[in-house]
């Protein structure tokens, strides 16, 4: 880990240093394999210092993002306790955990986030489980859900709901911003783990279609979109990024990512195929390739960015953009509508965003090690920024379409960029 912005600050026990000169300042690494030692090496002020974890836990990391201390017999044991026969597997706490977060509650999204980071450490299967006994409460209860579930689409067009939005945006940014480093570390270790086990993979694109389909087919009636129509608004936002970002987000449709190999996937997606979405999440990780530890600092880009868009958004310039962007042809799916309007407003920059996007690129190829992660190209750029860009419009919206309450570095100047395309956007 090369970054230094994201360094992970927890409670770790006791320091000790030794005189070892070191480059990745804050970046902290195990000693020795998971769960082996309570040893873990901090990069500090060029030094390497060695340091142990509090009595009884053990260092625990992938190499991929900072390591955790875990008390790892402790933990198996409340695990245990946890696992009942209920609707959702005995993961009840941990689905309220995320749920307070969605809503403000920073502590319980704090929580959420090191039971997850600790379940994968511990255990390399627990995703699965988690993934499958959560998608399995979903799909059991989906008319629960379902009549809570809100309509973005629907949202928008009130001045109401637009301020519903924002409203929902800000207390989940809240809750992200206090957990940032941590909620980045997260991101990435769940695309780790997805990457190396594929029932992992599985799980969580089962669980991501179920929420995705119950959700939306409570606010609409219907989550089934067209292929051939999301095929050709994908074509279309891929021609306007072609045109103005060529050597960046001009890149992101490619390989198995193009709108002809995906357009299917989103549509099986929308009719409850999680092979869609497994497809789909299977093809943006891979083309990271070895460089999965750089999603942390492209994570934390969306966070600054759906805080910096939040507080700068209000009712009248939210339905501004909506107009301006707004597709000639509305569909019946707000997906298609979504996608379209993104092409528009892509087209409608002219190229506006080019050059700090290009900045962030070299930024991004300067830093990364090409020959060590085969990543330093705008192909693994551009899939990195697409996810950033899902997860900043999932964190925007998400708050807000969501069910209910009571259900419960080196590349800093590229995260910059990122963060200020918001007053931009909304000029």
């Amino acid at each position: 880990m090369i970054f230094n912005t994201l360094a992970f600050f927890a409670a770790f026990g006791f320091y000790g240093a030794i005189a070892i000169d070191c480059l990745n300042e804050g970046a902290k690494r195990c000693v020795e394999s998971n769960g082996k030692s309570a040893r873990f090496i901090t990069c500090s002020n060029g030094k390497e210092v060695e340091s142990m974890c509090k009595p009884g836990e053990t260092c625990y990391g992938n190499g991929e993002t900072g390591p955790m201390c875990i008390n790892a017999p402790a933990f198996r044991k409340r695990q245990k306790l946890m696992k009942r026969d209920s609707a959702f597997g005995g993961y009840e706490p941990l689905i309220n955990n995320f749920n307070d977060g969605l809503y403000g509650d920073g502590n319980s999204f704090g929580g959420f986030i090191s039971n997850m980071r600790s379940m994968m450490f511990v255990d390399k299967n627990s995703l699965t489980d988690v993934s499958n006994s959560v998608s399995s409460g979903i799909n059991d209860n989906k008319a629960k859900i379902a009549s809570n579930a809100k309509d973005i689409g629907k949202l928008s067009q009130t001045a109401n709901g637009r301020q519903e939005m924002i409203s929902g945006a800000k207390r989940f940014s809240r809750s992200l911003n206090q957990n940032r480093a941590d909620y980045s570390y997260l991101v990435t270790d769940v695309a780790v783990n997805s990457k190396t086990n594929k029932q992992s993979r599985d799980g969580l694109s089962r669980l991501m279609t179920n929420s995705f389909t119950t959700s939306a087919g409570g606010a609409t009636g219907n989550s089934a979109i067209s292929g051939q129509e999301t095929q050709q608004a994908l074509s279309n936002l891929n021609v306007a990024l072609n045109t103005f970002y060529p050597a960046t987000l001009g890149k992101a449709f490619t390989g198995t990512f193009t709108p002809s190999n995906i357009a299917g996937n989103v549509a099986s997606l929308s009719s409850g195929n999680a092979n869609g979405t497994a497809q789909i999440f299977d093809s943006l990780v891979s083309n990271t390739k070895g460089g999965t530890q750089y999603l942390a600092p492209f994570t934390a880009a969306a966070v600054d960015l759906t805080d910096s868009t939040a507080n700068f958004a209000t009712p009248v310039r939210l339905n501004n953009v909506f107009r301006k962007y707004q597709p000639k042809g509305i569909s019946d799916s707000n997906t298609v509508n979504f996608i379209n309007g993104a092409a528009n407003a892509a087209a409608n920059s002219r190229g506006k965003f080019r050059s700090s996007l290009d900045n962030s690129l070299i930024s991004y190829t300067k830093t990364v090690d090409n020959n060590q992660c085969g990543c330093g190209n705008s192909d693994s750029y551009s899939s990195m920024m697409m996810i950033a860009s899902i997860l900043a419009m999932s964190q925007m919206g998400g708050a807000s379409g969501s069910y209910k309450k009571e259900y419960s570095s080196e590349l800093d100047s590229h995260i910059n960029n990122i963060t200020n395309l918001k007053s931009d956007i909304f000029g």
